[in-house]
């Protein structure tokens, strides 16, 4: 892994248009990764189960600024989801994109890159969680190719239109919403039927499989079509 740890940053100054991940954030003798968007793809599904299925998420948000009486307009946003294994936290600021896994709630929910999360003076400006939605079989793989399908890394952080809370219902709204286009994919089309495995499955999903059954490919590469199905008549889409 050709990755380089590096320590934590603080919030704010320029956008890098990197990702930064944590695997272990409940651990102290772990630190985390700075991905660029080249490596996002390949490199950060390496690091985990990308078949780990999201069973919940929810937005969270804290004020700006310690000095805040009330968030009700200037907080920020993230999401926190839980799997079978692990909690996680997704976030976009003015630094970057930061993904943190821990085994405890509170290292993702009230942490950011091992320091503690800003909070007001009063109950209004704490820590607050906003809405929830389930899973829907979403896998966090799945969440990452759709973050990089995207392009969320390359799009700056803009106070107004991308900002932390956007991202956030952004991926908030992949999670809870089923995709209704379809991809059929033949993984052994030149093989008897009976013994092939073909099925419909989101694009996202497409994206994990293919990277799975040919790592030294890019999908760029990779010549054919794949036909669209979704509630109206199929059609047929070239790469």
């Amino acid at each position: 892994m050709s990755l380089s740890l590096s320590p934590s940053a603080s919030t704010g100054g320029n956008y890098t248009c990197k990702l930064y991940f944590d695997p272990g954030a409940d651990q102290s003798d772990t630190g985390g990764y700075w991905i660029t968007d080249d490596q996002l793809r390949q490199k950060l599904v390496n690091l985990i189960d990308t078949d780990e299925e999201i069973k919940k998420a929810s937005i969270y948000s804290n004020p700006l600024s310690s000095w805040q009486l009330i968030d009700a307009m200037f907080y920020h946003a993230f999401v926190v989801m839980e799997t079978n294994d692990w909690w996680w936290s997704i976030e976009k600021n003015t630094e970057g994109i930061t993904i943190q896994r821990s085994k405890k709630l509170e290292n993702v929910r009230d942490m950011y890159q091992r320091k503690i999360r800003t909070t007001g003076s009063t109950s209004l400006t704490s820590i607050k969680e906003n809405k929830t939605t389930e899973g829907g079989k979403t896998t966090i793989g799945e969440l990452i190719i759709y973050i990089w399908r995207k392009d969320c890394l390359n799009d700056v952080y803009h106070l107004l239109d991308e900002n932390c809370q956007k991202f956030a219902d952004t991926v908030f709204n992949r999670i809870k919403l089923k995709c209704d286009d379809q991809v059929y994919f033949d993984e052994a089309a030149d093989q008897p039927r009976y013994s092939a495995s073909s099925c419909y499955m989101s694009v996202d999903k497409l994206f994990c499989k293919v990277q799975r059954l040919s790592a030294s490919e890019t999908l760029s590469q990779m010549p054919g079509a794949f036909q669209f199905q979704s509630s109206s008549s199929p059609v047929v889409s070239d790469m």
